[in-house]
């Protein structure tokens, strides 16, 4: 059956958040290809149980997969043909998702059209986790990597299988790290904001810019304001409890020690950015290029960048990706160790599908994270390390390779920690905010005054 790509521009539909800015940039996240993290939580195990797709055959039945994952229409289309193949008399229609990714969903669900499977951020299959089907003692779990599933489960059962975990923090460029300091940079020895600062006088000594900040709301509001809310902050638990405590006014912003610290590495790498002259260009594309031809010797991002950046680099190039240091305490592993969000999971719909199409999105899941094939061609198009056990895909990208030695070395820490910690347009209202402090237009009272009062308007989070 010819494949025909579905493009959804409608309006006036049912009223949704906003997706996060990751998704809207095409951020992309990896995953772990090797150990687990230990350091994150695993997820609790499943309660409920559901039949497992590889256990039942089917008949002819045709399902429909929508992503929000962007530019990647022919990686998805070059794995739903194999998947065909594989799979006789299960078709797979593609809906490609445009600027609107969430408000588009949501109209499909409108129309009576929910997709069999969908690619969503962890917040928006919580906040429609009714219309979900529990993955709960499906045999492809026990192929997924255990930390990788808790931004999956909520309240003890999983709903989703993640695509990718995506590392956050400084990327570098390793030929001008290497003149800096004389040899060797190794990233493992920046354990403190002032072994950063350190760094960066080196870079600047060699006439480069030490370091990049792109001013834009999804990159200060969601990926650096939201690790004041990590793990620095404590477990899953204390996460919850530190932004409920704010919720109601118990707490302020600008008396929390890990907000104030991350503010101070921000003010210091303020100091160095290649665009203080601009702040707010906001450019990803020019970004990537300065760190790619070492206009600037680090970059705060994620390891999705390689995107930008892969026609850029020239051969033998080299690049890597570490933490966002928070304080001067070298004892303290939550400075060297990267953050890692998986922002997006495969999920089934279960309200306006039927059984049989059910267990047929179920075996592209388990297709999409179990089969070689589709490994290979994600590792390669991705550039991202896989959270899937079996996979030994070679990642094609430094940046995601960096990512995966972290996870494969259990030096990484949830970012979120659940999914609904952090709404879903943080990175909208929060992101303003902190462009403005980053440009002074505000000192640092008065941003932890704005967004002790955006969370004033939330609901309480929960676990």
């Amino acid at each position: 059956m010819k494949k025909r790509i579905i493009s959804l521009i409608m309006t006036g539909v049912l009223g949704a958040s906003l997706i996060t800015g990751c998704g809207n940039a095409s951020t992309s996240t990896p995953a772990a290809t090797t150990e687990q993290n230990t350091n994150t939580e695993a997820a609790p195990a499943a309660t409920e149980t559901a039949p497992a797709a590889a256990e039942t055959e089917l008949g002819e039945v045709s399902i429909s997969f929508y992503t929000t994952e962007t530019g990647k229409d022919d990686m998805y289309q070059d794995l739903i043909a194999d998947f065909e193949s594989k799979n006789p008399g299960i078709t797979v229609e593609y809906i490609a998702a445009g600027d609107d990714q969430l408000q588009q969903w949501m109209a499909l669900y409108a129309s009576n059209e929910g997709p069999t499977v969908s690619l969503m951020d962890p917040i928006n299959i919580w906040e429609n986790q009714e219309r979900m089907r529990p993955l709960s003692g499906e045999a492809m779990l026990d192929n997924i990597t255990e930390s990788s599933l808790s931004t999956m489960t909520f309240n003890g059962t999983v709903y989703a299988v993640p695509m990718s975990a995506a590392g956050i923090g400084i990327l570098y460029n390793k030929a001008v790290c290497d003149a800096a300091v004389g040899g060797d940079f190794d990233p493992s020895t920046i354990k403190t904001r002032s072994d950063l600062k350190d760094l960066f006088d080196k870079i600047e000594a060699t006439g480069v810019s030490a370091t990049c900040i792109t001013g834009v709301n999804w990159s200060l509001g969601a990926h650096y304001l939201c690790q004041s809310y990590g793990e620095a902050i404590g477990d899953t638990k204390a996460r919850v409890d530190y932004v409920n405590s704010i919720i109601s006014g118990e707490t302020k912003e600008i008396d929390n020690d890990v907000f104030n610290g991350f503010m101070d590495t921000l003010d210091m790498m303020a100091q160095y950015n290649y665009n203080k002259n601009d702040p707010l260009v906001g450019d990803v594309n020019l970004d990537a290029m300065a760190l790619a031809e070492g206009k600037c010797g680090t970059w705060f991002m994620g390891d999705w960048a390689w995107t930008y950046m892969a026609e850029l680099v020239e051969d033998g190039a080299e690049f890597g990706l570490m933490p966002v240091p928070h304080s001067d305490d070298a004892n303290d592993v939550t400075n060297q160790y990267l953050p890692t969000s998986f922002a997006k999971g495969y999920c089934v719909d279960a309200s306006q599908n039927t059984e049989e199409q059910q267990l047929a999105g179920l075996k592209f899941i388990e297709y999409i994270s179990s089969d070689s094939y589709s490994q290979e061609v994600q590792a390669k198009r991705l550039g991202q390390a896989l959270p899937f056990k079996n996979c030994t895909a070679t990642i094609e990208s430094p940046l995601g390779n960096s990512t995966a030695k972290y996870i494969a070395e259990g030096r990484t820490v949830d970012f979120y920690g659940t999914p609904s910690l952090c709404p879903s347009d943080i990175w909208y209202e929060c992101g303003a905010y902190m462009c403005e402090y980053l440009t002074g237009a505000c000192d640092r009272k008065t941003l932890a005054d704005k967004i002790d009062a955006y969370w004033g308007n939330q609901d309480k989070r929960e676990y």
